[in-house]
């Protein structure tokens, strides 16, 4: 009897843990709706997108704000049978749905909304629970239509009919299309008419094959008279951002973006080399709605774009108005050395009718000064010379630097120091010499618009050593920096002036004979430091140059001189 007692109750625990074990299987069958319409209306103040499902649709993380939106489905699949959506009403450009990283079975779904501008959402479970209401608001109020919803930006504009006799326009037409053909001409009236059902009447009356897309799903609204049964086609195909193309004799329409083979076959791809323009920022300024026709190819420095035949060189058109060379400018500067501005003013006042500018040139305070002086007089190269045979003036240098606009231009007048530093590591010490620029160095960045004027930004800099330090035994530099924008006409000249420098200078003198002889010449040779301080005016005078005035027209010793552009 124990041993019968003994046996059920073994196969009952059997059972029970049997049973246990099947739970977690249960608990891991993971239960998802599949997503099967992604539905848009327009509204007047926006856009409404219906997200369907045939199950209990749940949403998480919804980013409500921003030129891109996005929205979670985590029990989820893509039941719509595409993964971008191209609809290009304002203020949305396109959807996309992709199944994020990490999703078990291929479940889970987000949603991307891409925008043209930055903008709000709100997202709303609609009553039953199969759906999610995505309204995007609108900067715009957009004019409603004869049925009461807004009008679709994105189609083509409806043609009105007269107005009646109080001025109020004319009664609407029904929906549907009226198609007729005499004569060879084709003559039809649409109100948001299926695409499929115009297309087949426009086919059984001119004899035209035509295939469409399932994929496409247009509502046609326009008025044509007289016209070729093939050029109707390619209107409505190019006014509503389809594809046409022939296959076999068949006008084969389908959507305008590559989404499938069927789109992708009556599509074609081009690769449009920038010569110019990086290819990066020449896609960058085309629409934002043609962004998933358009690729980059860094390597090549191209974009490559697939799209129908007549999209395809619309896009090819804009890239070329892109990529236009930018326009190279001249940097011509010449550093004067003086004693005393006011010899420049008094040397250069003949001929000028600025002259008196140049005395405001040395503020007295060691602040670096700017000043537009025009354009310099002819006589600018002979005054210099004469300043510089009375011992008044020295040109330290002519620099010349041709750069494109918007770049930097960087110029050095001065010279370089080497000091000889020591630096102690792990006990031993090491010697190494180190440059050190001393003079004035220029940042300059021109940028013109074409309109025969320069905005100039000036950045000068000044280092002078001026002493030298006793614990250490290196130079001490002393730097002085400034940064202005100025803005001048093609050819005229800016002086620059406060740019004091501090030059040490050593003077040896012996007596003749007795500072020769050897052991006691020391005693009749001298040496003395002084430090003479100098003022440095720098003229500097940007020129655009164009395609004739590129051509050297003077090669000589101190560079070329470029024929002006004016």
């Amino acid at each position: 009897m124990n041993s019968l007692l003994f046996a059920r109750r073994s196969a009952l625990f059997a059972l029970l843990l049997g049973l246990w074990q099947t739970i977690p299987a249960y608990s891991q069958a993971r239960s998802y709706t599949t997503i099967t319409a992604i539905n848009v209306n327009s509204l007047s103040n926006g856009v409404q997108i219906s997200v369907r499902a045939d199950g209990i649709l749940q949403y998480t993380d919804a980013d409500s704000s921003g030129r891109t939106m996005s929205v979670n489905f985590p029990d989820a699949r893509n039941g719509t049978g595409k993964n971008f959506i191209n609809l290009n009403r304002y203020p949305v450009s396109h959807l996309q749905l992709s199944t994020p990283q990490g999703a078990r079975n291929g479940i889970g779904l987000r949603l991307v909304i891409n925008n043209f501008s930055n903008t709000n959402a709100t997202f709303v479970k609609t009553p039953d629970g199969q759906g999610v209401l995505i309204t995007i608001q609108s900067d715009r109020t957009l004019p409603t239509t004869r049925a009461g919803g807004a009008a679709n930006p994105g189609a083509a504009p409806n043609q009105a009919g007269p107005p009646n006799q109080a001025g109020a326009p004319a009664k609407a037409e029904e929906d549907g299309a009226q198609v007729e053909f005499a004569g060879g001409k084709l003559s039809l009236r649409a109100v948001k008419a299926d695409i499929h059902e115009l297309m087949a009447t426009i086919a059984r009356k001119s004899g035209l094959s035509i295939a469409v897309d399932d994929a496409v799903s247009r509502r046609v609204s326009l008025n044509l008279q007289d016209v070729d049964a093939e050029s109707a086609v390619r209107t409505i195909g190019a006014a509503y951002g389809l594809a046409l193309s022939p296959i076999n004799g068949i006008l084969m329409l389908s959507e305008g973006e590559t989404s499938d083979l069927a789109t992708y076959r009556s599509s074609q791809t081009q690769s449009f080399r920038m010569q110019n323009t990086q290819a990066s920022t020449a896609s960058g300024l085309l629409p934002n709605f043609l962004s998933s026709y358009v690729k980059v190819n860094a390597e090549q420095n191209a974009v490559v774009v697939t799209a129908p035949s007549q999209m395809l060189a619309k896009i090819g058109a804009d890239l070329r108005k892109v990529d236009v060379p930018s326009p190279q400018i001249l940097i011509e500067a010449i550093a004067v050395e003086l004693s005393d501005t006011s010899d420049l003013d008094v040397g250069l006042r003949l001929g000028n009718p600025n002259a008196g500018q140049f005395a405001s040139l040395d503020s007295g305070a060691g602040a670096i000064t700017y000043n537009t002086v025009g354009t310099l007089p002819r006589n600018f190269e002979a005054s210099l010379r004469a300043l510089e045979l009375k011992g008044k003036a020295r040109v330290r240098a002519r620099p010349q630097m041709v750069v494109v606009n918007g770049e930097d231009a960087n110029l050095f007048i001065g010279s370089q120091r080497f000091i000889l530093t020591q630096t102690n590591q792990s006990g031993q010490t090491q010697n190494r010499i180190q440059p050190v620029d001393v003079g004035v160095k220029l940042f300059i960045k021109p940028l013109t618009g074409g309109n025969g004027e320069i905005t100039t930004r000036i950045a000068p800099e000044v280092s002078n050593i001026t002493e030298l330090d006793l614990g250490t035994g290196l130079p001490v530099l002393s730097t002085r920096r400034s940064d202005t924008t100025v803005r001048v006409k093609d050819g005229e000249t800016i002086a620059i002036g406060g740019l004091t420098l501090d030059q040490e200078q050593t003077r040896r003198g012996k007596i003749p004979f007795f500072g020769d002889i050897p052991g006691i010449g020391p005693l009749f040779r001298s040496r003395k430091k002084t430090t003479v301080r100098t003022e440095l005016v720098v003229f500097v005078t940007p020129r655009i140059l164009t395609a004739e005035s590129s051509n050297f027209v003077n090669n000589s010793g101190n560079g070329f001189t470029p024929q002006p552009s004016r």
